[in-house]
């Protein structure tokens, strides 16, 4: 009994190592990557990726130049430098820390974005370029279909993401309104709660 307790945390060791090798020599990898691509696009050496910095890396790396809104997000992450050292910020963009994990996020962007085009002109039946509220709600319960989407849920969709206030989804929306909507499932659908109570 005592030996095969022995064998098992001598196994559980073994595999933390090999564990941690593999993630060391992912991490070697990963800061390859990133040189490469800070060699390549960082061209006034800042040590950041500006806006247009990163528009090129994210069109070299994925052969799809970038919406604003996937820059935009992009973005948030950015940080100031002080690159003379004069104790002013001379620069803002992406560091390297974040470099990797902003370009997986705008590969899965484009994965998604590519899906929902699809997703769209099947549900704009009328062809219009713009999903009206019936053909949202058709699209959201495609997104989720475990989830029984209300009238309410696709109006309270279209108050949060119908950002050129058409009353309808754009092209350019319908991303936004499928991640809002994924996003509410996984809360439990917040506005739910705030439709009223009954006192009994």
């Amino acid at each position: 009994m005592i030996a095969g307790r022995a064998a098992a945390s001598a196994n559980v060791r073994r595999k933390a190592k090999e564990m941690r090798k593999e993630h060391a020599a992912m991490r070697a990898e990963e800061k390859i990557q990133v040189d490469a691509w800070f060699k390549k696009f960082d061209t006034d050496q800042t040590n950041v990726l500006s806006r247009e910095q990163l528009t090129a890396l994210f069109t070299h790396v994925c052969g799809v130049a970038p919406s604003e809104r996937a820059l935009e997000d992009a973005m948030k992450v950015a940080e100031g430098v002080d690159v003379n050292g004069d104790g002013n910020i001379d620069a803002t963009g992406v560091s390297r820390s974040r470099a990797t994990s902003v370009v997986s996020t705008y590969k899965a962007y484009v994965q998604e974005e590519k899906w929902l085009d699809g997703v769209f002109d099947e549900f704009d039946t009328n062809k219009s370029g713009q999903l009206e509220p019936g053909q949202l709600q058709a699209l959201l319960q495609k997104v989720s279909p475990e989830a029984t989407v209300t009238d309410e849920d696709t109006k309270y969709v279209l108050s949060l993401v119908d950002k050129s206030k058409t009353g309808t989804i754009l092209r350019s929306e319908a991303l936004a309104a499928a991640a809002t909507w994924k996003k509410l499932i996984l809360e439990g659908k917040p506005h739910a709660k705030s439709r009223g109570c009954v006192v009994l």
